[in-house]
């Protein structure tokens, strides 16, 4: 064997022995920790048990109660809109739940929402000019009936 190859294997074998020195420190560390963390647990059983029994109860007594506050809820609700449509919306009606009235009746205590009217124009063309007009109304060179006479010649 020449001298460089001889250098690599004594490099390589010190590496080894280093990795395999870590691994054990490692190894004896965690077992340490372990034993530290169950001892722990085994010297503080009883606040553990009790911190177990108490979480467990309050969870029940939670439990039992939204029971029966939702029985409470049903009635009270079921009560008040017997015979009405119902409609739950989320995040501006993004989400949507209806439940609608079984007999189809029209009810005349709701107010019907409008749809916001929209002007509808006919190419990008008519948009521009729109809003040149709209400027030169602004600016005070046409007046009013100029300016919707424009608009509805445009907007027909």
């Amino acid at each position: 064997m020449d001298r460089k190859s001889e250098n690599n294997l004594i490099y390589r074998n010190i590496l080894t022995a280093f990795l395999i020195l870590i691994m054990h420190v490692l190894l004896v560390g965690g077992i340490g920790m372990l034993i530290f963390f169950i001892s722990g647990i085994i010297n503080h059983m009883v606040w553990v048990i009790a911190g177990i029994s108490c979480a467990s109860a309050g969870g029940y007594w939670i439990y039992k109660r939204m029971r029966s506050d939702v029985r409470e809820l049903k009635n009270i609700v079921g009560d008040s809109l017997k015979g009405r449509d119902v409609e739950i919306s989320f995040l501006g009606g993004v989400a949507t739940f209806k439940v609608n009235d079984k007999r189809g009746e029209k009810r005349t205590d709701s107010i019907p929402l409008e749809r916001p009217r929209q002007l509808t124009a006919t190419g990008p063309e008519d948009v521009k000019t729109l809003s040149e007009l709209a400027q030169l109304y602004e600016k005070k060179l046409i007046t009013l009936d100029e300016y919707n006479r424009v608009k509805k010649k445009i907007l027909k």
